[in-house]
């Protein structure tokens, strides 16, 4: 891996000194453009125990802030994107401003060859390059929000690194091609913490007709990268107690009784191997879209899918893993990224009673996780005769292990706590499988102004994972449980200004 990063930074240095030793005398201009969106939401609460848990609208635009929260008024995007081009470069920045705060979200430099115009460079803070619902822009999406396999799998949407890609001119005849490939940090928008660079690529095909009246088109997509384990095998805490968190794999092992099962296992040599200075483990996606635009009797229809599948790693940020609370509430991410993908020292002790003061998540080492997933979505996109008004049907399904399934996960705390021969299959809220059905209207005010009414019907695997009544007083948080589907809409109205 270190041979590929040295060949790619060589080409990089070559192809950018032949970009800056061309003189650009074009006149430069800048550009000033954005968005706002404006939201209200209902959650329809789960209806029991635990009714209003935080995280069920976390692909919905993000937690209700507190228990007792079921609507809300909130600035989902402020999106500002300053855009500076010239004839073979660009610069570019965007904030995002809301209720929350202002962060970045664009910041790269971007070249042009200026030879064959057929290739670019982009270094900066970019879209990552898979798939097709990722670049689709938040002001142009017919839907309020990504799907919640993209928004697991690539949160943020974006990485800081570097990127080649490859985009014929209009008149070349293979201007149908493109492909991208970037080296990023693999933390998303958050700062890098370890020595690991992901690789990202895309290639593309895209046809359409004279008059554009049917259009077409696919890519396949990779992600090869890695997230930072550390083991700690000395004992660092005044308790007297050792941390040692451990790679766990999801595999086929036999109880005591010669029965085989199917459960999360110690992958103990793995983690010895990661020692105090931390070790890899793998992250790798292999991702399917496509995309196809034609005329119906009822104006255009756009039918748009993905599908993906590969190996997740994710981080479980507490010591005894096999506790009630964490197993419905600490588990709730199959997420590899965070502020720092485990580079917090694992000396991590909850205090009791809960004190979220002097607990916060960064200060947690981890256990990880390995799974196998699948997810995708699908769209249909129906614009209403000759108007931008339009009815949009969206299906997506996210499976974080491909390898359990229903009444297997379960969770007994006497045999887990109690009983030592016990195969603890460690199964969690964070193995269960997710379906969302959502059906939107989106109407065109004017050229700058939509509203969209969406409406998303979340389905939950049928587990044997029942209510958890939990102790607030002690930070566990209750679940209403996941033996039946659990009632978890949302209902959201946008209005948005583009300009």
């Amino acid at each position: 891996m270190k041979h590929i990063h040295l060949i790619f930074f060589v080409l990089l240095i070559i192809f950018a000194h032949k970009s800056f030793s061309q003189t650009d005398t074009s006149a430069k201009s800048l550009k000033i453009s954005g968005y706002i969106q404006v939201d209200y939401q209902h959650f329809f609460v789960p209806d029991s125990v635990g009714a209003t848990t935080p995280w069920f609208a976390t692909y919905s635009g993000g937690n209700f802030i507190n228990r007792f929260t079921t609507d809300r008024f909130s600035l989902r995007r402020g999106r500002l994107k300053f855009q500076h081009q010239g004839q073979s470069h660009e610069g570019v920045m965007s904030f995002d401003i809301t209720e929350k705060g202002i962060g970045i979200r664009d910041f790269y430099i971007k070249y042009n060859e200026p030879f064959t115009k057929y290739f670019y460079f982009t270094a900066g803070m970019f879209n990552r390059p898979f798939g097709r619902e990722i670049a689709l822009s938040s002001s142009e999406r017919e839907t309020p929000e990504r799907s919640r396999a993209v928004q697991t799998i690539l949160p943020h949407e974006r990485d800081l690194g570097v990127m080649i890609g490859f985009k014929a001119p209009e008149e070349s005849k293979i201007n149908f091609l493109s492909a991208q490939f970037a080296m990023v940090n693999g933390n998303g928008t958050a700062v890098e913490t370890d020595n690991y660079k992901d690789m990202i690529g895309r290639l593309g095909l895209d046809f359409h007709n004279s008059d554009e009246s049917f259009k077409f088109g696919a890519g396949v997509s990779f992600y090869n990268g890695n997230i930072n384990h550390v083991y700690e095998p000395v004992d660092t805490v005044a308790s007297g107690t050792n941390r040692k968190f451990y790679i766990y794999n999801f595999q086929a092992v036999d109880d005591p009784t010669g029965r085989t099962t199917m459960a999360f296992v110690l992958d103990t040599a793995a983690s010895y191997a990661t020692g105090q200075t931390g070790g890899k483990v793998e992250r790798n996606y292999i991702g399917f879209d496509a995309e196809m635009s034609f005329e119906t009797p009822f104006g255009e229809a756009t039918v748009r899918g993905e599908f993906m599948s590969g190996t997740q790693p994710a981080a479980i940020n507490y010591r005894d893993v096999e506790q009630a609370y964490i197993i419905y509430n600490g588990m709730t991410t199959t997420s590899p990224t965070g502020p720092f993908l485990g580079v917090s020292w694992p000396i991590y002790d909850q205090p009791q009673p809960y004190n979220p003061v002097a607990v916060k998540p960064t200060e947690k080492n981890h256990h990880t996780f390995v799974r196998k997933f699948s997810g995708g979505y699908f769209y249909w996109v129906q614009n209403l005769f000759k108007t931008q008004h339009q009815f949009v049907i969206k299906y997506d399904w996210y499976d974080p292990n491909t390898e359990a399934e229903g009444t297997m996960i379960t969770y007994d705390a006497d045999n887990y706590l109690n009983d030592t021969s016990y195969i603890k299959p460690y199964l969690s809220v964070a193995d269960v499988k997710f379906t969302t059905l959502g059906i939107g209207l989106n109407i065109a005010l004017n050229t700058n102004t939509r509203i969209c009414f969406y409406y998303e019907h979340p389905q939950n695997e049928i587990t044997a994972l029942k209510p958890y009544e939990g102790d607030i007083n002690l930070g566990r948080t209750p679940s209403p449980g996941y033996d039946r589907d659990i009632n978890d809409d949302v209902f959201t109205i946008r209005l948005q200004y583009k300009f």
